[in-house]
C-alpha cells in the first residue's frame, strides 16, 4: 500500500510548486521591486502548474490511506485553481491582485495539509510541516531563478527582491533540516536503516544542506554588478530542491517517517 501511494508524490510536487510560487510572488509584490512583465509571466506560469495539479488530482488512487480526505482535498484544489486563474486575470487587467495571490497560496497549502493528515505516515503533523516547507522552498527558488532573468534586460532593477526570495529559501531549508532531525529522532520507522537509509541521508545532504550552500553563494554573488552568477547558481539550487522534495515525499510514504 505504501508503493500505491506514490502517485501522491507527483500531486505534492505540483501543489507545492504552485502554492509556494504564488505566496512568494504575492508577498514580493506587496514589498515592491519587481516588474509587471515578471508578475505577468509568473501568473501565467503558476496557472499552468495549477492546471497540471488539477488534472493529476483526478488520477490519484482511492484505495490508500492518503485518499481519506479526498473530498476536502479536491474541493480545496478546485478553489485553489479558481483563485489562481483569478490572479492571472487580475494580472492581465492590472487590477489589485497581490492579496489574491497570497490567499490562493494559503488555499493551496490547506489542500496539502489535508493530504498530510489523511494518513499513510506515522506523523501527520510533521508531514504537514514538511509539505508546507516544501512549498516555501520550491516557490522561493523557482521565483528567484526566474526573476534572475529579468536583470538581464532590466539592469537597473533592484537586487533586493531577489535577495529576499533567496533568504526565504535559506530559512525554509534550515527549517526543513530541523524538521528532518525531529522526525528521525521521534518517529519510529526504517528511514535511516535498511535499504532506505542511504536514500534518506542523500535526501538531507543533496536536497537540503547542499542547496543552503548554493543559496548563500547566490546571495554573495548578488553583490556584484551582474546577477548572472546568482541566476546560474539558482538553476542548480532549483534542481536540488526539486530532487529533495520528490525524494522526501517518496521516502515518507515508503517508510512512514516524514523526512
Amino acid at each position: 500500500m505504501a508503493i500505491a501511494a506514490l502517485p501522491y508524490v507527483n500531486w505534492i510536487f505540483w501543489a507545492a510548486l504552485a502554492a509556494g510560487s504564488l505566496l512568494v510572488v504575492g508577498f514580493t509584490e506587496l514589498t515592491g521591486g519587481t516588474t509587471r512583465g515578471y508578475r505577468l509571466f509568473m501568473a501565467g506560469t503558476v496557472a499552468a502548474f495549477t492546471l497540471v495539479l488539477l488534472v493529476s488530482d483526478f488520477s490519484l488512487p482511492l484505495d490508500v490511506p492518503a485518499a481519506r480526505t479526498a473530498d476536502v482535498r479536491r474541493t480545496l484544489v478546485w478553489v485553489f485553481t479558481a483563485a489562481t486563474l483569478g490572479y492571472l486575470v487580475a494580472s492581465i487587467a492590472n487590477w489589485p491582485r497581490a492579496g489574491l495571490a497570497v490567499l490562493a497560496g494559503f488555499i493551496g497549502l490547506a489542500a496539502m495539509v489535508s493530504l498530510a493528515v489523511a494518513g499513510g505516515t506515522a506523523s501527520g503533523g510533521l508531514f504537514a510541516i514538511q509539505l508546507v516547507l516544501a512549498a516555501v522552498t520550491l516557490g522561493s527558488v523557482a521565483a528567484a531563478m526566474l526573476l534572475g532573468h529579468w536583470y538581464l534586460v532590466t539592469p537597473s532593477l533592484s537586487p533586493q527582491p531577489l535577495r529576499r526570495m533567496v533568504w526565504l529559501l535559506i530559512g525554509g531549508l534550515i527549517a526543513q533540516a530541523l524538521t528532518f532531525g525531529v522526525a528521525v529522532a521521534t518517529v519510529p520507522g526504517e528511514a535511516l536503516s535498511g535499504p532506505m537509509g542511504w536514500l534518506t541521508w542523500l535526501r538531507l545532504v543533496v536536497g537540503v544542506l547542499l542547496p543552503i550552500g548554493i543559496a548563500i553563494l547566490a546571495i554573495l554573488a548578488s553583490r556584484g554588478a551582474s546577477l548572472q552568477a546568482s541566476t546560474g547558481l539558482l538553476y542548480i539550487g532549483l534542481a536540488l530542491v526539486i530532487a529533495g522534495a520528490i525524494a522526501g515525499a517518496s521516502i515518507t510514504y515508503l517508510t512512514g517517517v516524514p523526512v
